[in-house]
C-alpha cells in the first residue's frame, strides 16, 4: 500500500521545471547538431592551397555560439521578469531579486563563451589547429578583426552585468543593467553580413531587431518558467503581462526574419535548392509552430491559472520552452550555413561575359 503510494506521487513542481529545461538544452544541442551535420557546415573539406581546421575547431564554434546564445537568453530573460513581469516598488520583489541574481550567473557564462570564442574562431580563420594559436595571435586577431573585437565588446557587457547583479536591490538598477545586456546581443550582428554588400546597413539592422526580439521573448518565457515559489495572483499577472509583450515580439521576429532572408537570397529558387534554404525553412517552420503555441497559451493557459490550475500552464509553456530551444540550435547551424551565391540575371550575365573580351580587344 505505501509503495503504490509513493509511485503514484505526484513529481514537484520543481523537479518538473528542471527536466523541462533540461529537455531544452538538449533539443538545441540535438537540432544544433542535426543542423551541422545536414547541411554540411561541420564538414571539414581540404582544398589544396587552403589550410582546413581540425574537426574540433569546426564543431566548437557552433558550441560556443549556442552556449553564448543561451546565456545570452537567461541573462535578458530574468532581467526582464525583474523589471517588467513582477516590479517592485522602490526595492526589488522577491521573483525579481532571484531572477537578477539568476541573470548575474548567466552574463558569468555569457562572458566566458564570448571570451573562449577567441581563440577558436583564430584557429578557425587560420585553418590550424590550437597548436599555432598563441596569445599574441589572439591579441592581434583581436585588434585586426571585427569579428574579435565585437567578442571583447560583448564580454565586457557582460562582465559589468555579471559584477553588478549581484548587488542590484532596486527596480531602477535591474533597468540599467537590462539595457546593458541588450546592448551586448547588438555587436555580432554587425559581421552578420559582408560590408561590401549594398545592404548591409539593412542586413545589420534587421538581425539586431531579430536577435533583440528573440532574446526577450525566449527569455521572457523562460524566466517565468525558472520562478521558484512563485504563486497565486502575482503569477497571474506577470503571464498576463508577458503574453502581452509576446505579441510585439512576435512580430518584430517575424518582421526582421524576412527582412534578413531577403538580404540573403538573390533568386527565389535558392529556397529549395541550396542548404541554407532548406535550414531557413526548418526555421520559418519551427516559428509558425511558436505562434501556434503562444496562441494556444494564451486562450487557455491564463484561464486555468485564474482557476489555479498551474500544471496547464507548466505543460504549454514547457513545450514552448523547448520548441524555442530547438529554434535557437537552428539559428546557429544557420549562421554556419554557407549562404547561396548571388544570382545574375541574364542581361548581367551577359555583360560579365563580354567585359573580358571587351578589355582585350582594348589592350
Amino acid at each position: 500500500m505505501a509503495e503504490s503510494q509513493v509511485d503514484s506521487a505526484p513529481v514537484p513542481a520543481r523537479v518538473r521545471r528542471g527536466l523541462l529545461v533540461l529537455a531544452s538544452m538538449l533539443a538545441a544541442i540535438v537540432v544544433c547538431g542535426l543542423t551541422l551535420w545536414a547541411g554540411g557546415a561541420a564538414d571539414v573539406v581540404s582544398v589544396p592551397g587552403i589550410p582546413a581546421p581540425p574537426p574540433v575547431v569546426a564543431w566548437l564554434v557552433p558550441a560556443l555560439r549556442l552556449t553564448a546564445d543561451a546565456a545570452a537568453v537567461v541573462t535578458v530573460g530574468c532581467l526582464l521578469g525583474a523589471v517588467i513581469l513582477v516590479p517592485g516598488d522602490t526595492v526589488l520583489s522577491t521573483a525579481g531579486y532571484r531572477w537578477v541574481r539568476l541573470a548575474g550567473w548567466g552574463a558569468v557564462t555569457w562572458a566566458l563563451a564570448s571570451l573562449a570564442s577567441l581563440p577558436v574562431l583564430l584557429a578557425d580563420f587560420l585553418g590550424t589547429g590550437f597548436s599555432a594559436v598563441s596569445l599574441r595571435g589572439v591579441w592581434s586577431f583581436v585588434e585586426s578583426v571585427e569579428q574579435g573585437r565585437n567578442l571583447v565588446v560583448v564580454a565586457a557587457l557582460a562582465a559589468v552585468v555579471a559584477a553588478f547583479a549581484r548587488t542590484v536591490l532596486h527596480p531602477a538598477g535591474a533597468r540599467v543593467l537590462l539595457l546593458i545586456a541588450l546592448a551586448a546581443t547588438i555587436p555580432p550582428a554587425f559581421t552578420s553580413h559582408s560590408a561590401d554588400d549594398a545592404d548591409h546597413d539593412l542586413a545589420v539592422a534587421a538581425v539586431a531587431l531579430h536577435v533583440l526580439g528573440v532574446v526577450l521573448w525566449a527569455g521572457g518565457l523562460l524566466a517565468l518558467m525558472l520562478a521558484a515559489r512563485f504563486t497565486g495572483p502575482a503569477r497571474v499577472t506577470a503571464v498576463e503581462r508577458f503574453s502581452r509583450l509576446a505579441a510585439p515580439l512576435a512580430v518584430v521576429v517575424a518582421g526582421s526574419g524576412v527582412v534578413t532572408a531577403y538580404t540573403r537570397f538573390s533568386s527565389p529558387g535558392q529556397l529549395v535548392d541550396t542548404g541554407y534554404g532548406a535550414v531557413l525553412t526548418a526555421k520559418v517552420a519551427a516559428f509558425v509552430a511558436l505562434l501556434v503555441l503562444a496562441a494556444w497559451h494564451r486562450r487557455r493557459t491564463l484561464t486555468a491559472l485564474r482557476a489555479e490550475r498551474p500544471a496547464a500552464f507548466l505543460r504549454l509553456a514547457g513545450a514552448e520552452l523547448i520548441l524555442f530551444a530547438a529554434t535557437i540550435g537552428l539559428a546557429v547551424g544557420l549562421a554556419r550555413t554557407p549562404t547561396p551565391p548571388p544570382v545574375l540575371d541574364a542581361d548581367a550575365a551577359v555583360a560579365e561575359q563580354l567585359l573580358p573580351a571587351a578589355g582585350t580587344v582594348a589592350r
